[in-house]
């Protein structure tokens, strides 16, 4: 069974006589939505996007896509006022390839979600970027605003906090710099259990587009495990020292470190002292960037803060003006 969010093609959803397990009708928040069904298993979810106050605003687009499976959530858009090409564009940026304007479309997602495939011809449009910007304008119209900085991280061992360590940094950066940060993870859905803003779960393929089609963000954080960075302005390879996780690393690869070397190789959980790092460093022939201790992620974090002037990024974005972004409303 189907849930469907409605406004002002409502009729038009229903003639499609599609299974309705329950609705809603109105405009509401994102946030609205979620916390009405978050207890209730369907089929499809089906939204209006008449239905999505602030709709067709970035944040309102990001928001969605960050808080519903993208497999089950279906946008149906105004079939009298249809978009341009570069707004298809960025809802596929968004890992959202369920969109459509007419009941047949409506009938046929109900049975089949889309694949990239089936909406490729819509992302090889060059989408113009999105400038943020907290006016009504009508996202259709924005341009970009290009310059931010891509940060990726690597897990060398298997348990590297990388999930958690990216989360806090986002945090960190928005909550006392008041920075727009987006973070990605590829071919995993770890993200999810934060329940956040702007932290997305991808495919692989998708993600040299989603990181060119969001250039407002001031940094964009990147989980590089499952593929090769060919992204990134800069990345940082995290390891738990602990001896389990350092042997079982070697006996996988026995020259983990050798491909190390010259990399920002960062501890994380690490109660090393500073004479047993010195000492480790010498071992493998690395030099270790920066040493991270247990950290807690339900509170503000000073070590986070410091390692973020320790990068640069906090200096860098200090330097330059301070804008307003659309997302100023969710901090």
């Amino acid at each position: 069974m189907n849930i469907i969010v409605t406004n002002k093609y409502k009729n038009l959803i229903y003639n499609t006589n599609i299974e309705i397990l329950k609705e809603l009708n109105g405009i509401f928040k994102v946030r609205d939505i979620v916390n009405s069904f978050n207890s209730i298993f369907y089929k499809k979810i089906i939204i209006d996007a008449t239905a999505l106050d602030g709709f067709p605003k970035e944040n309102v687009l990001r928001e969605l896509a960050s808080s519903f499976d993208m497999d089950k959530l279906i946008l149906f858009l105004p079939p009298d006022n249809p978009p341009p090409k570069k707004f298809l564009s960025f809802l596929i940026s968004l890992n959202l390839f369920n969109f459509t304007d007419n009941e047949k479309g409506l009938i046929e997602l109900v049975k089949k979600s889309n694949t990239i495939d089936d909406v490729r011809e819509y992302a090889k449009e060059e989408p113009e970027k999105i400038e943020k910007d907290t006016s009504n304008e009508n996202f259709y119209d924005n341009t970009s605003s290009p310059g931010r900085i891509v940060l990726g991280f690597r897990g060398i061992t298997d348990n590297s906090y990388k999930t958690e360590l990216i989360y806090m940094i986002k945090k960190e950066l928005e909550e006392k710099y008041q920075k727009n940060v987006i973070a990605v993870e590829v071919e995993k859905r770890n993200f999810m259990f934060y329940n956040v803003n702007n932290m997305y779960s991808i495919n692989k393929e998708r993600l040299v587009d989603f990181v060119n089609n969001n250039l407002g963000c001031d940094v964009l954080l990147v989980d590089l495990d499952n593929v090769q960075n060919n992204v990134c302005d800069d990345i940082i390879d995290l390891i738990n020292p602990s001896l389990f996780e350092i042997n079982k690393l070697l006996f996988k690869t026995r020259d983990a470190f050798i491909k190390l070397k010259g990399e920002k190789v960062v501890f994380v959980n690490s109660l090393l002292s500073t004479q047993d790092i010195n000492q480790f460093a010498k071992e493998a022939s690395i030099s270790i960037y920066y040493n991270l201790p247990p950290l807690n992620d339900r509170i503000h974090n000073d070590v986070i803060d410091k390692f973020l002037i320790k990068l640069g990024i906090v200096e860098e974005l200090n330097s330059k003006p301070t804008k307003k972004g659309l997302f100023d409303i969710f901090k």
